[in-house]
């Protein structure tokens, strides 16, 4: 796995994370970012051990935790946009 592909992998979690912000009907943003990452292992895109590094990542942010960072980051509020970027960084470490 090249070096650039852990953090492609974590922006595809990110953009499923704030892509569904914006809808009521749809699941939870930590539900969907946990999605991803079993999918991603299924997929064989990462390593079993690199999806449970992120899903323990994920765990550490709660559902409105990451529905509000989604929200604040998709207006384009600067404090949203610092969030998004460590949990970003936070799935990124789980391919170090």
């Amino acid at each position: 796995m090249n070096a650039r592909r852990p953090h492609r992998l974590a922006v595809l979690a990110l953009v499923a994370v704030m892509g569904l912000s914006a809808c009521a009907s749809t699941p939870s943003s930590k539900r969907v970012a946990e999605d991803m990452v079993d999918r991603m292992v299924v997929q064989g895109q990462i390593s079993e051990a690199t999806g449970e590094c992120m899903r323990e990542q994920i765990d550490e942010y709660s559902p409105d935790d990451l529905q509000g960072i989604a929200e604040s980051a998709d207006a384009g509020n600067t404090d949203g946009v610092a969030a998004l970027a460590r949990f970003e960084r936070d799935l990124a470490a789980c391919n170090s």
